[in-house]
Parts: C-alpha cells; structure tokens; sequence
C-alpha cells in the first residue's frame, strides 16, 4: 500500500492510494489532501481486519441510476407512493447524489442536504426524503456496494408535524349542509366514523349495514399518474368494520336512496359525471368552506382526527379499541379489526352519538345495535 503525490494542472496537488485486492489486482482512489488519502487508506486496513472489506470500486455505479433500479425492483409499492417516491427523487435527491457514486455519498454530505432541506423546504419533507434516502442506501450496503449506511443523523428521519386544530362538531354540520349534497355523506362519515378518504371513496352499497349500523372497509381507492387504482387498504389493520352513530342515519338512508349508484356493488359516492377524483372532492371541499365561517385551512382528513378524539373520549375506551376503530396498525395480530370488541365499539359509536346530539341540542337515542 502506498500513497503517491502527483502535480495536476495549476499546480494543485492530488494524492492517490494504491492498493491491492486479495486477488493481488490493483485499485486506487485519488483524494485533494493527503490527510484524506491517509484516513481512507487506515480506513481499508481496519475493514480488512474486521473482514467486512468492500471493494471501492463496485461502489461507482451512480445513485441516479442505482435509485432507478431500486425502484424498479419493489413492484408491491402502491401507485401513489411509487409517485411521491418518484417526486422525491426528482426534486430533493437527484439534484444532490445524482450524478455522485454511491461510494462517495458521505456523511458529512448527507448532513449538509438534509440542513439545507429543513431550511429551504420543511422538516416534514426533509423526514420523507431522508427516510427514502436511508432506505435506498440500506439496500446498496446489502449489495455489498458500499461498506456502510451514510445516513447516521439521529431524529432526522421522524415527522413532527404541527398540532392540527381541532375542529367543533357545529363546524362539521356547517361544511355538511354547504357543501354538494352528493358528498355530505362522505364528510359526515369521516367525521364521526373517522375513514380516510381514500377508504370513503372505495366505498360500494353493500359496505353499508343500516340494520346493525355498521360500514365495512374491505377496499380504498389510490390515484396516481392520472390513473385510478382499487385495492386493499395499506395495511391489514386497514380492514374493518366501524359502528356508525345513530344521529347520521337518516343521512345514509337519504343518500343511498338518492345518490349512490344502483346495486349492492354500485359506488357510494359518485361526482356529477359519475366516478369521483380527489380534484372533484376538493373543489366542492373548498367551495363549501367558502360558504361558510368555518377556517379556510380546515383539511378532509382533520375531520378523522376529530372521529378519533371524539371515540378516544368515551369513558371506557381502551388503545385497543381505538387502534381497531380507526385502523392503526398494530404489531400484534390480535389487534385486528374482527378481534376487537364490538361492544366496545359500538360504545365509541352510542357516545360520539351523544356527542352530536348534545350538539344540536336534540334528546339522546338509545343505544342499542339496531334502529330503534
């Protein structure tokens, strides 16, 4: 091994380390100052001796092309994370690795983004790109491209996003009487069941159970690249079966009466031309806080944190019982939504029921399973 110091154009200096593999072939790496050259060369020695030595030179490929590959290679990601993915990369990762081998992204390099990130753009966004940074990484050290993960910034990696504000049941009335009735369904139902929308737009007749007040999330419909996908929720916590408050069933009944589509498969919820995007939603979302004095701020999925404060609230309610209402994802199989309580649930759902009531000064309903 050895350390040879040549003259480039200009007078400046470079300082490359000769090395051998243990097949005898020779490799070198070529550094600005001598004090690097020295470090990365104790560095190779003390990797050998640990055994965990990887050939630098494996390590070349470029990250552009590499995060590309690795992209490719998870087809079970959901169309709307391989998009935000995809934004990512274009936006906030490509502009700094692209163009570096993946052996010469540094920690102090990885620092610097994800400074620069927080500052220019939010934390929360530096935590999404540094979570999809570390993770590509993670795969190119299982490789055995690069001896080890860069990504070493403790925290860096958790959102902390603000305290969202939370919304008065008179409120969510407000929004529900202004806005296009073919929707008030879908805000009453994500307000006081707590149902994402994506869940609230996947949604067909035959989820809903006037009898026994129940609506079932078997399914939740994603949007990405112009396309509509339907599948099953992100998660098997996902899947569930919510008790729904007396107060808003006239409400369905109205609705499936006048506005869902025919047939026990028929969507739930369907726009002026039929089907139902986002962009629908949200014009109609943004309309009817406009005709109201409710914050113009106010975000569809507040309305599940709303649900979710309002059930956490109800003498009795356990994290289980919660977690299985709104669909947490939990680590143990026994926290499934067909394992929880019913009675429990049913409780959650008779006391936001009391909740509303009280609200608009009406005379609490029994609470039994079935419409009385």
């Amino acid at each position: 091994m050895a350390i040879r110091t040549r003259t480039l154009k200009g007078g400046r200096k470079a300082y490359d380390v000769l090395l051998r593999r243990p097949d005898g072939t020779q490799y070198a790496q070529t550094f600005h100052t001598r004090r690097e050259a020295g470090a990365w060369e104790a560095q190779q020695k003390a990797d050998r001796s640990r055994r965990r030595w990887i050939d630098p030179t494996v390590g070349r490929v470029l990250f552009r092309g590499y995060a590309d590959e690795w992209l490719r290679n998870r087809p079970g990601l959901r169309p709307r994370t391989v998009e935000l993915y995809r934004s990512e990369l274009k936006c906030h990762l490509n502009p700094a690795f692209g163009d570096l081998p993946l052996i010469e992204i540094s920690k102090r390099a990885v620092r610097s983004w994800h400074a620069s990130l927080v500052q220019s753009r939010s934390q929360v966004t530096a935590a999404k790109c540094y979570r999809l940074l570390a993770a590509i990484l993670n795969t190119a050290v299982d490789d055995e491209l690069i001896p080890a993960n860069p990504c070493r910034i403790k925290g860096a990696a958790s959102e902390k996003s603000p305290e969202r504000p939370l919304v008065g049941i008179d409120d969510v009335f407000a929004v529900a009487d202004a806005i296009d009735q073919r929707y008030r369904v879908l805000v009453l139902l994500a307000a006081f069941c707590g149902l994402r929308l994506g869940e609230l737009l996947g949604l067909a007749r035959n989820d809903i159970d006037l009898l026994h007040r129940r609506v079932s999330v078997t399914k939740q419909r994603q949007e990405a690249n112009g396309g509509i996908d339907l599948c099953e929720p992100k998660t098997s916590a996902g899947v569930r079966s919510v008790a729904i408050p007396a107060a808003i069933i006239p409400d369905l009944e109205g609705h499936l009466a006048r506005w869902a589509q025919p047939g026990p498969w028929g969507a739930l919820f369907v726009g002026p031309r039929g089907g139902l995007r986002r962009a629908t939603f949200y014009r109609a979302w943004a309309a009817a806080l406009r005709a109201t004095k409710v914050r113009s701020d106010l975000r569809p999925h507040d309305l599940r944190h709303l649900a979710n404060t309002m059930a956490a609230q109800v003498p009795g309610t356990t994290s289980k019982d919660l977690m299985a209402r709104m669909g947490h994802k939990s680590s143990q199989a026994a926290l499934r939504y067909l394992h929880a309580s019913d009675t429990a649930d049913q409780a959650m759902s008779a006391g936001i029921d009391a909740a509303i009531r009280s609200a608009r000064g009406e005379r609490p309903r029994g609470t039994g399973s079935k419409i009385g």
